[in-house]
């Protein structure tokens, strides 16, 4: 026995689900571009914050000691996601170091707390910040050359 097919069938065409497939495509092409942005922007913050962190410890050791700290690890920060030794404060997606180095024997000390970018950070730039407050956002993955990107 065949049965016979009804002129009022529920169900969808091949044609409808290509335009939803399509409709899809275009949706994620527009958000995942955006949600890697502001990934970037995030890890991003985090670097700013732990800078921020060590400055206000700098800053603490220049009015106890009349000196910088030489080196990441004798600030005594401890936060998540990073590791501090002598020679720099590292995430998955920064490393922070003296660059250039601590100058105790200048009037007054000084020095430049640097965060170069690594991995997918690279096209986000490399953070400065000096012991004077001046902060900059550099292209590419120099401490003192690029295009200033803002904070």
């Amino acid at each position: 026995m065949h049965k016979k097919w009804l002129s009022g069938t529920a169900g969808f065409t091949l044609v409808e689900l290509m335009i939803v497939v399509a409709v899809i495509g275009i949706l994620s092409a527009i958000a995942y571009p955006n949600y890697t942005s502001y990934m970037r922007r995030s890890f991003r913050s985090d670097a700013q914050q732990l800078m921020m962190r060590m400055q206000t410890r700098q800053n603490q050791l220049l009015l106890e000691q009349r000196a910088y700290a030489t080196a990441p690890n004798a600030l005594n920060i401890a936060t998540s996601g990073w590791t501090c030794d002598a020679t720099s404060c590292t995430s998955s997606r920064y490393s922070i170091t003296f660059n250039p180095a601590v100058d105790n024997a200048a009037t007054p000390p000084s020095y430049t707390l640097c965060a170069v970018p690594q991995a997918n950070q690279v096209p986000d730039g490399t953070l400065t910040l000096t012991s004077t407050g001046t902060k900059m956002r550099r292209s590419g993955t120099s401490c003192t050359s690029g295009t200033d990107l803002g904070w």
